[in-house]
């Protein structure tokens, strides 16, 4: 009886520790199930990024050195141009003004009057010579006289007064005779419109060899002196400019090693920053937002053939790397959680996800820079969800 009872009491208490266990695995809590990644060593590198384009360092603007009709000028944008050699305009002398009825009147009146003036010129200058002639030969009967002692020396000292006067008057007769002349010649110069064709071309050369990037003026027309022809730019200055935003932009200085891609070549263009400009532009973004951005300039350094095709104004993006460490603690981004205003991971031990304080350099897109608080191997939880707390235990699966 008693043996029964026993063996009664184990079987109940099988049950129960049996249903104990049941509800213990039932109702315990489950392993949250966590993508990892782990920690390694690498390259990484902080970089800002941002839109620009190509443009020429230096522009030559081709002007007019004096007035003048432009003739259309033979070049077309993108074409090449060799200093001092290639004419890039062509000036010649700005025709005259249509005459009215009025002034044409006029002009023909002045031209008459100087006419006639010539003509009283030239009568002038003949009895200006026929004086001086006379003067001459009446030198010449005294000369011998006086010698001889039959006129006095103050007669022969008349005489040869009367002739230097004659002769200074028919100088003075042939000076307004050709003054006369130039009168006539001038008041015919009024009539000349502008169905007379100009001479003396002006040819002008490129200052510098390179391609025309800008036409300011193409068609034939009359432009006064220092008015801008053809902007020229010099095709070995090409550099980038890239607007990036004031905040990216304070970190960056020059000598910067840079990059530009996505411009439609091959491969990446390598640069350094040559110049941060010291002043920012407020700039509408396209979703409506006002940015403050500064201008950078990015100076190519490679091969001028590995940027075959690029050309002023062609868009591209510009890296400009801030930090780079060539062996570096790596993890992935995606691991950092804020912790007390600092930085934390959940790094996985012994299945149980454990917070870590960390300090942390370069961040890029994809990976951080670890200083402190992890090390090469760690297995780390990549975005972890609201249920990953300190401490509890996780399920890990690779991520992906």
């Amino acid at each position: 009886m008693a043996a029964k009872r026993n063996t009664r009491w184990i079987v109940m208490g099988g049950l129960a520790l049996a249903a104990a266990a049941i509800l213990a695995v039932l109702f315990a809590p489950r392993p949250v199930t966590v993508e990892a990644a782990a920690v390694h060593r690498g390259p990484i590198a902080e970089t800002v990024s941002d839109q620009g384009w190509a443009r020429v360092r230096q522009a030559y603007v081709v002007s007019a050195p004096v007035s003048g009709h432009l003739t259309r000028l033979p070049l077309e944008v993108g074409d090449a141009v060799i200093a001092g050699r290639t004419v890039v305009a062509t000036l010649r002398p700005a025709r005259s003004a249509f005459l009215d009825p009025r002034m044409r009147a006029q002009a023909e009146a002045s031209i008459s009057a100087a006419r006639a003036m010539l003509t009283q010129a030239e009568a002038q200058r003949l009895q200006f010579r026929a004086e001086a002639d006379r003067a001459a030969r009446a030198q010449a009967r005294l000369e011998p006289l006086a010698a001889q002692g039959v006129v006095s020396r103050q007669g022969l000292e008349n005489a040869q007064a009367a002739a230097t006067s004659a002769r200074e008057a028919l100088r003075a007769g042939d000076a307004a005779v050709l003054a006369r002349r130039a009168d006539v010649a001038a008041a015919q110069a009024v009539l000349t419109g502008p169905e007379a064709a100009g001479a003396g071309l002006i040819p002008i050369t490129s200052p510098t060899s390179g391609v025309v990037t800008a036409l300011l003026q193409q068609s034939e027309r009359d432009v006064a002196a220092g008015t801008p022809l053809v902007e020229v730019g010099a095709t070995a200055g090409l550099e980038a400019q890239i607007e990036f935003l004031s905040q990216d932009a304070v970190r960056i200085r020059p000598g910067d090693r840079a990059e530009i891609y996505d411009w439609g070549g091959a491969a990446d263009l390598p640069a350094e920053v040559r110049l941060v400009e010291p002043q920012a532009f407020t700039k509408i973004s396209a979703l409506g937002i006002e940015e403050q951005r500064t201008r950078v300039m990015l100076r190519f350094t490679g091969p001028e053939s590995g940027r075959a095709g690029l050309a002023p104004g062609y868009r591209g993006w510009g890296r400009v790397f801030l930090h780079e460490t060539p062996s570096a603690v790596i993890a992935p981004a995606g691991a950092l959680v804020r912790d007390s205003g600092g930085w934390a991971v959940f790094r996985i031990e012994q299945g149980r996800a454990r917070l870590r304080p960390v300090k942390v350099g370069a961040i890029t897109d994809r990976d951080a820079e670890i200083l402190e608080g992890a090390a090469d191997g760690d297995s780390l939880v990549v975005f972890p969800s609201d249920q990953v707390r300190d401490g509890v235990r996780v399920k890990t699966r690779r991520a992906g």
